[in-house]
Formats: C-alpha cells, sequence, structure tokens
C-alpha cells in the first residue's frame, strides 16, 4: 500500500513538472522571435538635421538627372551649409557646410537645366556636386585673394562638353582688379580668363545670353552716385567685345539700389530704383535704352520692398513680373519684352491685397508662370496673361508674437513648381502646384495643392542659449499645498482626500494604458499636465531654446523632442542678432525668463509659451552676462552690464581683458556693486573662456578610496573659477584657477606651443577639471617633441598629497575663502594625445552625484557627439608601469601617451550630427533625472541632439531587452498550472 501511494505521489509529481515546462515553453513560443538584444539607439535619443534658413538666391526645385521625373529641393542657406531636401516629405537627402577661406558669407548656388550636379561658390572655391547623392565631382580653389563676385552657368550649346557639362562664368574680385572666368564643367579647370583692373569700378554681377558674357560694373563717378558699366565678352574665347556705360548715377547711390541682374535668358534684363522707390529703370542687357516706369502708390502707403521675379532659361519667354511690398498690403506688374524692337511695355496688373505676399517663377518648356501665395491662398497664374489658372485656400500657422498677441506667420519668399496636365472629364488643362515657403517665423514649410505637406523649424538652427525646465504640476498645486499648510488639522486632512480623489480619478483611465506600456516596454508619452505628474522617472523636462532671430522655443525631451511650443519673443531688424545673456526657468512659478544683450527682457509661461511680460532694451546698454540674485521675495535675474555694474550704460564696449570679483548687495529694487578683487592676465595675454562648477554638482564622497584603505581627501571647493587665456605671440595657454570669493589664485599651469586659433574648451566638476586644446608640447630635456597635436588635460585636486591627511583645515569645523591660511590644493595632472579636437565640453549630472560623472564633448570632424569615462582619465593611471593589485583594485589601468575613442563612447551612434566647426556656437547642456544611473543630454548648434545616458549602466531600471511579456506569461502559466494540478495532489 505504502509502494503504491510513493508510485502515485511521482506519478503526480512527473505530471506536473511535465505540464509545467509545457505551458511555459508555449508561453515563450511568441518571444522566440524577440529574444534579440538590442540598443537603446534611435529610441531615447532624438536628432533633427537642420540646414538654416533658406536664401532666396539660392534655392530652387531641380531634377538631379535629366531622365529624373522628379525634383529635389536645393537651398544654400544662411548658415552657409548646401543640402538636398526630398520635397514629398521633407527629409534630408544630403548636406555640406561651407567653410569660407574669407571672411566672405555670401555664398551662391546655381544648376544648369538638364544638369546632373549643383555649382556652389564661396569665398574663392568653386565646386560642383553631385546632385542626388551629394558626392564632390571637382572642385577648384583660387587662393590669390580672389573672392567670388557672382556664379552663373553658361547654357548654350557651344558651353557644354562633350558629356553635356555645362560650363560656369563665375565673377572674382580682388581688391581694384576683377577677372571673370570660365571654368570647364566636367573638371573646373579654367577655360579662358578676363581681367579688368580699375578703381572706380566695383564688380557686381556676371550675366549671359544666347551670343554674349556680360560683366556688370558699378563705375563710380565724379557725383555721389555709380554709373553701370557693362562689358560683354566672347563666350568662346573671352575677348572683349563691347563696353557700354549707362547713366544710372542719379538713382544707384549703393549696390543696394540694383534690384534685378538676370541671366540664361534671351534678353536679360538689369533694373534699378531711386532710393524715394519712385520711379523704375529697366535696361536690356547689351543696349543703350533705358525703359523708365512710374511706381505706382500714394504718399499714404510707403513702399519698403520691391523685387522682381523672371525666368532663368534661355528659351522661356521674355516676360518679368515686379513685386511691390508695403507695411500693409502688396500687388504686382507684368512686364514684357519685345526682342525685335527691344522695347519693355506692361502686360497686366495683378491686384493690392492686404497683408504680406510671396511671387515664385516656374518654366515648362517656354511658358513662364507666376505663383503668389497670401496669408489665405495660392493663386497660379500664366506670365501671357491675367487669368487665373488655379486658385488653393491655405492656412500658414499662427504665432504669438512679441506683444503677447496670436498673429499669423506670413510668407517671406517661395519657389514653386507646377505640373500641367489635361483634365479627366474636359479639354482644360489643370494644374497643380507646390510650393516651398519661407516663413517670418523661420520655418521652411512645403505646400502641396493647398495642403501642408511638411515643415522645417530652420529656426532652430540657429540656436544661441538653451536651459533646462521642469514643466510641473504648476502653480495650482503650490498654491494648494500653500492652503494645507494655512488650514486646521482636520480640515487641511479633508481637502488633502479630496485632491488625492480627484488625482485618483485622472489617474485611473489612464491604468490600461500604463499596463500596455509596461507590457510592450513602452513608456509614457505626451506632455498634458496628467502626463507630467506621472512622469515618475524625470524624463519629461522641457528645454527652452533661443534663437538667433529672436525666437523662443520649448523642447519637450520626453517625446522625441518635439516642439511644444514656438513663439516671436522680440521683432529684430533684417541684419540683427538677438545676443541671449541668460535663461532662468522658476520651475514652481511654470514661468521662464530670458535676458538680451540690450537689456530686453522676456518672461513667458513654461507650458503654453504666452509672454506674461516683456520690455524693450536700450542701443547703449550692452550686457556682459547675467546672474541670479536671492532676495527675500525669491531668485530673480538680473543684468551685469561691462563696467561690471547693474543698471549703468558703459561708454563703449571692450574685449574681456579684466576680471572682477564683485559682491552685489540688494537693497531695496537696486543692487550696489562692491569690487571684491580684479585679476589682470600677463602681458600679451588675452582671456578666452571662463569656467564654473555646474549648478547641480552633489558630491556623494570627500574622499577617494585607495587599494590600500587609505583615503584621499578632495579638496570640495563650489567656489572655484577657472580662467584659460592665450597668448598669440608666444603660442602659450596659460590656466589660472581661482577662488571667486577672495579672488586667490589656487593653480597655475601654462603649455607651450598652442595654436590659439584651434578650438580650447574645458569643464569642471566636483574636484577635478578638464579642458582641450591643440599643441606640441616639448619633452623635458627640450631637445626632441614630445606630445603634437589634439590633447586632453586633466588635473584632480586633492586636500594633501598624503592620504588620510585633510591639510591645514583638517580640524577646522568651518571653512571661508575670505581666511588668511586658506589652503591651497594638491594638484595630480597629466595629458592624453587624442585622434580629434573636442569642443564644447560638458560633464554628466545626476541626482545624487553617486554615478560615476562622464566628459561630453562634441566631435567637429567626425560629426559626432562622444562621452568619455572620467575613469580613464585618472590621473593616478601608472604610465611606465603595469598597475599594483592595489591600484587595479581602484580599477587603475596602464595608461599610454594616446587615448584613442572607443566607439562605444560615441552616443550619437551613426547619426551625422552637423554643430558647426571650430568657434562655432554649439553647446551641451545636461540635467539630472530621478534616476542616480540617468543624466539628460541636449545639444544645440547647427543641429539638435538629444539622448540619455547612465555612466555606470542603467542599474535602477529595466532595460529595453528586459522580457516583460515573457515574466508576466511565466507567471500566468505558472498559476494556471496549479490550478490545473492542486486537485490532484489533494
Amino acid at each position: 500500500m505504502e509502494l503504491a501511494c510513493q508510485t502515485r505521489i511521482s506519478t503526480i509529481l512527473f505530471a506536473m513538472q511535465s505540464l509545467a515546462s509545457y505551458l511555459l515553453f508555449l508561453s515563450s513560443i511568441p518571444l522566440l522571435t524577440t529574444a534579440v538584444y538590442t540598443d537603446e539607439a534611435y529610441r531615447t535619443d532624438y536628432h533633427y538635421p537642420f540646414l538654416g534658413t533658406p536664401r532666396e538666391p539660392t534655392t530652387f526645385f531641380h531634377r538631379p538627372h535629366s531622365g529624373s521625373k522628379a525634383s529635389l529641393l536645393y537651398t544654400l542657406s544662411e548658415k552657409l551649409v548646401l543640402g538636398a531636401i526630398n520635397p514629398k516629405d521633407g527629409t534630408l537627402i544630403w548636406r555640406h557646410s561651407l567653410n569660407p577661406s574669407t571672411s566672405s558669407s555670401n555664398g551662391f548656388l546655381r544648376a544648369g537645366e538638364d544638369e546632373n550636379i549643383v555649382i556652389s561658390a564661396l569665398g574663392g572655391k568653386v565646386t560642383a556636386w553631385d546632385a542626388a547623392g551629394g558626392k564632390a565631382v571637382w572642385s577648384n580653389e583660387f587662393v590669390d585673394g580672389d573672392e567670388v563676385k557672382d556664379l552663373e552657368v553658361l547654357a548654350l550649346q557651344d558651353g557644354s562638353d562633350a558629356n553635356g557639362a555645362k560650363d560656369s562664368i563665375v565673377l572674382f574680385a580682388r581688391g581694384t582688379r576683377a577677372v571673370v572666368r570660365r571654368l570647364d564643367g566636367k573638371s573646373g579647370d579654367v577655360v579662358w580668363e578676363f581681367s579688368h583692373d580699375s578703381s572706380d569700378d566695383v564688380p557686381f554681377q556676371v550675366s549671359t545670353t544666347a551670343s554674349a558674357v556680360y560683366a556688370i560694373f558699378l563705375h563710380g563717378s565724379g557725383r555721389a552716385g555709380y554709373k553701370t558699366r557693362v562689358i560683354s565678352l566672347d563666350p568662346l574665347t573671352g575677348k572683349q567685345n563691347d563696353r557700354l556705360t549707362l547713366n544710372s548715377e542719379a538713382e544707384v547711390l549703393d549696390a543696394e539700389a540694383i534690384l534685378y541682374v538676370g541671366a540664361n535668358v534671351a534678353s536679360p534684363i538689369i533694373a534699378w530704383t531711386d532710393m524715394k522707390m519712385k520711379v523704375l529703370k529697366v535696361n536690356i542687357i547689351g543696349s543703350k535704352h533705358i525703359s523708365t516706369f512710374k511706381i505706382p502708390g500714394g504718399a499714404e502707403e510707403k513702399l519698403i520692398k520691391i523685387s522682381i521675379h523672371a525666368p532663368h532659361l534661355i528659351q522661356s519667354r521674355p516676360h518679368f513680373l515686379v513685386h511691390y511690398q508695403t507695411a500693409t498690403s502688396h500687388w504686382a506688374e507684368v512686364y514684357h519684352i519685345d526682342l525685335v524692337a527691344g522695347t519693355i511695355v506692361k502686360a497686366y496688373d495683378l491686384p493690392k491685397i492686404a497683408g504680406s505676399g510671396a511671387f515664385a517663377t516656374t518654366n515648362l518648356d517656354a511658358n513662364v508662370y507666376f505663383t503668389r501665395t497670401t496669408e489665405t491662398e495660392i493663386v497660379l497664374v500664366s506670365s501671357a496673361s491675367h487669368g487665373v489658372l488655379g486658385r488653393w485656400p491655405v492656412s500658414l500657422p499662427r504665432e504669438i508674437g512679441p506683444d503677447g498677441k496670436d498673429r499669423s506667420t506670413v510668407p517671406v519668399h517661395a519657389v514653386a513648381e507646377v505640373v500641367a496636365r489635361p483634365g479627366y472629364q474636359s479639354a482644360r488643362i489643370e494644374y497643380a502646384v507646390r510650393c516651398a515657403l519661407v516663413l517670418s517665423s523661420g520655418d521652411w514649410i512645403l505646400i502641396r495643392n493647398g495642403e501642408h505637406a511638411w515643415s522645417r523649424a530652420e529656426a532652430l538652427a540657429g540656436a544661441v542659449a538653451a536651459e533646462w525646465a521642469e514643466p510641473g504640476p504648476g502653480q495650482a498645486l503650490i498654491q494648494d499645498l500653500k492652503m494645507n499648510r494655512e488650514l486646521g488639522v482636520l480640515p487641511a486632512y479633508v481637502h488633502r482626500v479630496k485632491r488625492h480623489a480627484q488625482e485618483l480619478s485622472a489617474w485611473l483611465p489612464l491604468l490600461p494604458a500604463r499596463i500596455k506600456d509596461i507590457i510592450t516596454k513602452g513608456q509614457l508619452r505626451g506632455t498634458t499636465d496628467k502626463d507630467v505628474q506621472l512622469d515618475k522617472y524625470g524624463f519629461q523636462k522641457h528645454v527652452i531654446v533661443a534663437t538667433d532671430n529672436g525666437r523662443l522655443y520649448a523642447l519637450d525631451t520626453g517625446n522625441q523632442g518635439n516642439i511644444v511650443w514656438g513663439i516671436q519673443a522680440v521683432d529684430l531688424g533684417p541684419s540683427e542678432k538677438w545676443d541671449v545673456k541668460g535663461i532662468f526657468a522658476e520651475n514652481d512659478k511654470a514661468r521662464v525668463m530670458v535676458r538680451g544683450a540690450r537689456g530686453e527682457q522676456v518672461t513667458v509661461d513654461l507650458k503654453t509659451g504666452h509672454i506674461l511680460s516683456s520690455g524693450p532694451g536700450e542701443a547703449l546698454r550692452i550686457v556682459e552676462s547675467t546672474t541670479i540674485v536671492d532676495a527675500e521675495l525669491g531668485q530673480y535675474v538680473t543684468e551685469i552690464y561691462e563696467d561690471g555694474k547693474p543698471g549703468e550704460a558703459p561708454t563703449s564696449q571692450v574685449p574681456l581683458s579684466v576680471i572682477t570679483g564683485t559682491r552685489f548687495i540688494p537693497k531695496a529694487s537696486t543692487l550696489h556693486p562692491t569690487v571684491m578683487w580684479e585679476f589682470t592676465p600677463g602681458p600679451g595675454e588675452r582671456i578666452t573662456s571662463l569656467t564654473t562648477r555646474p549648478t547641480h554638482d552633489p558630491v556623494a564622497s570627500i574622499g577617494r578610496v585607495l587599494g590600500d584603505r587609505s583615503v584621499m581627501y578632495k579638496y570640495l571647493n563650489p567656489n572655484l573659477l577657472l580662467i584659460t587665456s592665450v597668448n598669440d605671440a608666444s603660442a602659450t595657454l596659460s590656466l589660472h584657477l581661482l577662488d571667486s570669493i577672495s579672488g586667490q589664485i589656487l593653480h597655475s599651469t601654462t603649455h607651450p606651443g598652442v595654436d590659439p586659433s584651434r578650438p580650447i574648451s574645458a569643464v569642471m566638476s566636483e574636484n577635478w577639471f578638464v579642458y582641450s586644446f591643440w599643441g606640441d608640447l616639448p619633452t623635458t630635456n627640450g631637445t626632441s617633441h614630445g606630445l603634437k597635436g589634439h590633447q586632453l588635460a586633466v588635473a584632480e585636486l586633492y586636500d594633501s598629497p598624503h592620504p588620510n591627511d585633510r591639510g591645514v583645515l583638517g580640524a577646522a569645523t568651518n571653512f571661508s575663502s575670505l581666511h588668511p591660511a586658506s589652503p591651497k590644493p594638491h594638484v595630480l595632472s597629466t595629458t592624453f594625445a587624442i585622434p580629434e579636437p573636442l569642443s564644447a565640453l560638458a560633464v554628466t549630472q545626476t541626482r545624487q552625484g553617486i554615478t560615476s560623472r562622464s566628459i561630453l564633448a562634441v566631435l567637429p570632424l567626425s560629426h559626432g557627439i562622444i562621452s568619455i569615462p572620467k575613469a580613464v582619465l585618472d590621473p593616478r593611471r601608472p604610465s611606465s608601469r603595469d598597475a599594483t593589485p592595489a591600484e587595479q583594485e581602484e580599477g587603475l589601468l596602464r595608461r599610454s601617451a594616446a587615448l584613442d575613442f572607443d566607439p562605444k563612447w560615441i552616443v550619437s551612434h551613426r547619426r551625422h550630427v552637423v554643430l558647426g566647426g571650430p568657434g562655432s556656437d554649439s553647446n551641451i547642456i545636461t540635467s539630472p533625472t530621478l534616476l542616480e544611473s540617468t543624466s539628460l543630454v541636449f545639444v544645440y548648434g547647427l543641429d539638435i541632439f538629444g539622448t540619455r545616458v547612465a555612466p555606470s549602466a542603467a542599474f535602477d531600471m529595466l532595460g529595453q531587452d528586459f522580457g516583460r511579456s515573457q515574466l508576466v506569461l511565466t507567471i500566468l502559466a505558472l498559476g494556471a498550472g496549479v490550478l490545473v494540478l492542486a486537485p490532484l495532489v489533494s
């Protein structure tokens, strides 16, 4: 009987094990195809590749090769970035940042009809690019000081080589000498050149027709204005055929008076107007006749701009459009050129419409079409007659202006592409139009037949400052908590229960979505107040970005960097740039304050972007920096002007040559400054940067435990200031570490053989600082070279060179920077050779400072973002021997003079992040999260890039590769097994 019971029990246990194994196998079947360890790349990070705001003369549609039916959208932007955009969805196809060899900021971009290349010119360099892929086909750089003034493609049959590559005509200027060169379309070699040396002629532009090349000069006369000189050249030999001088000195007082110079048409024109914009004068290039037209408009409407739009194809009809704009309206006139008689007549008018508008010219064979875009519609007309061929209503994006009022963005300039096709039910031709618009907000949008296709926030390419902000519950919750403190115990408890009940009712509907996100490895997304309250990890922060065109943006880092809102904070002139000196986020009050270099101040609502208050600046009040002042009513931002005093206008703007430590004492509504100390660099030195510890820089341990269990105590001074200066004459780099309270110099070092023109960047945290530079450092004996190239140096500060020693103030209970016996730190330093330059150094930040720190930097040559573990830069790593067992316990390994960049350190992965070259405005800001392991990173320059990094790995959060679904199914399978087998056991 006992044997039978044992046999039965063994049978039951075997059945339970078999059933459990079978159910576990079934639960794992759906996950077999997903059991792959995947990185979090492209999930937790985001990247917005920008070009910059497109320029009107260098933006156009072009088919990348003659057999293509689809066009790409090309531009050379205000940031001198050349690129191609897919008009279908607005994605970037390719781009190149053109670095000028001169101080010129005026670039050129042209493309010949049916050509598979586009040609750019900047400074003294002309380059042909493959239109489809963006590879350089050929390049020719003229290094004798020549600077390109104009570029045109020679659209002639005999101007092409056997492969069909059209030649280019380039106008160069060098002092009083102007040179016109014809470059071979296949190789870029010079075919011929024409030199013109005259101190009275200013080179302006070039133009081409079917039989000649024209060089346009502004000829200085004895009077105040300029005559227009036209030199005709033979396109085959470059020899001068003729010279004409047009009497334009009464109207042309500067180059801005020339409205337009045509090219690559049957009869190109040159048009100009007078200073008062009363008359329009037009000349057909190659003739002496000047046609004069009275500009319409009365005294009540002052013209602010006149622009001319004309085709650029030899076979196109000789028609052009004149666009007139006032502050409140715009209209246009269309003119026809009689090729036989050589006359110009007005064909028809386009009616005056309130508001701003933009025109674009399109060619279909010989036909010319004009596309008119207003704030409410797009209208297509033919150059031959005024009849409307198509009309599409549009709705442009709206924005908040500096006055805090909602307004519509307006089109600034546009390019269009027109397609004509027979109607489906009639013989009438139907038209389709896609129009790429640059708006007053800096956005670049495409409208296809009245429908919004895509938008690119190109204004973000001009980011000049950024700051983190936390869109928490806001002022309502703060007031609610304050009310709790004012109520009695029982009323406060009842009030709190009611508030929690309201929060629970808002939380319960989101519960299914939260469970789904957990199972599918997702995370909460969104920017609503409820989502922010449910953000338990601190990932959903906002970044407030200020751009050089006067705009403010809020980007949601928890939602792939999506734009939450964008506003026009200040209105600027055509050539003005917004110099932002400080951004301060008051998270408890849900508002952001911004201060500019001219004293302008803007306060906006953090959640909506509505302007709460704004104040204009004064032209003479140049702000050097901003600072946060602790007052009785809370923190606020104040401006520090050039002379170190708040609220006083300086007499002139001077370079940073003296550093002063100033104490500001708030009294009533003013600040009273008192200079505590001054620092003046050595003779011939100029200060390049000031570096301090981050505002959030917690220290988890005051000492460093060595392998033998002794402790090296860190020199922890929150008032450290690192001053970097260079001497251009002696090629030296000097670094001075100061106590910013007393002005005492704590440490100084000098590096010889440094190239001051290369990027020099520094970062400081805890008890160390890191800096990068290019140097040619000699060895100690000075007979041969040591490290040469790009270098990364690190210095660590300790209280004493001896372990377990706190130094002079070891037994002191208090520390003061003003104490006469304030000790200097013991410094350990070393230098590494690195393969490429680093710029915009930053350090990761975590909530408690327990996680190991990493150095973040921009790689301007390889276009990436790198995160270098601080541990590999430890100056205590042995260099001439292997590490001892005690040193290995500390994590110290033998180091070499060169530091190779591990590919795993590249946090941008394969993304091509372009942030500008040396000296650009690129920067990195970091912020802690509620998870100790993770730090948020935001990088801005030309592109926008954001990510999350975990220097010590994500030890407090499950990764994306954790099998949540498998764990849930396993628990359910085991539970089902227990339910099935429980009766058998009983």
